[in-house]
């Protein structure tokens, strides 16, 4: 129930942040949820729990958008999935002891349409979540057209925001209570 709590913050205080961040600048142009190149993570964590959901246009992780149509794509699809489900595009900290408790990966073309999204959430649990201080995100290295990350966060009683790419995989996180 902790967890449910910290989601609810996460999606409230995110507001705010995602303005600061990205706000009214001149010349800037307000994107919606699906940008090539771009995918967005919310992470929280509570106590031992750590949740993240990542969510991205299938185009930077597969190179397409569309239902897969050939071998190719088909199996291109098939080893993401793998990957996303498994947890392995991320790497914690080893002395947190975090185990994928569960994950859940999205359906991208049950709704049909042209600009299909790939959405996964991970559980973990992490019997040393003292020692969680940071989340490196190896995606990069595997998806091609991923170009930057936009990660939403609430950890140790203290919340913010933050871009990841190629040169910066890496989410520092405040020490955790």
């Amino acid at each position: 129930m902790r967890i449910a709590w910290t989601w609810y913050l996460l999606l409230f205080a995110a507001t705010p942040i995602m303005a600061a961040e990205h706000g009214d600048a001149a010349g800037h142009e307000e994107h919606g949820a699906h940008v090539h190149g771009e995918a967005q993570l919310t992470l929280a964590t509570d106590g031992g729990l750590l949740e993240i959901m990542l969510e991205s246009p299938a185009a930077n992780l597969l190179g397409f958008e569309q239902k897969p149509a050939t071998a190719a794509q088909q199996g291109a699809w098939q080893q993401q999935q793998a990957l996303l489900k498994s947890g392995q595009w991320l790497q914690l900290p080893v002395a947190a002891k975090c185990v994928l408790q569960q994950q859940q990966l999205n359906e991208p073309w049950a709704k049909g349409g042209q600009h299909a999204d790939i959405s996964i959430s991970l559980r973990y649990q992490c019997n040393a979540a003292e020692l969680l201080n940071e989340v490196k995100v190896i995606l990069f290295t595997t998806a091609a057209d991923l170009q930057q990350i936009d990660v939403q966060w609430v950890s140790g009683g203290q919340q913010g925001a933050a871009t990841l790419n190629a040169k910066q995989p890496v989410l520092q996180l405040p020490g955790t209570e």
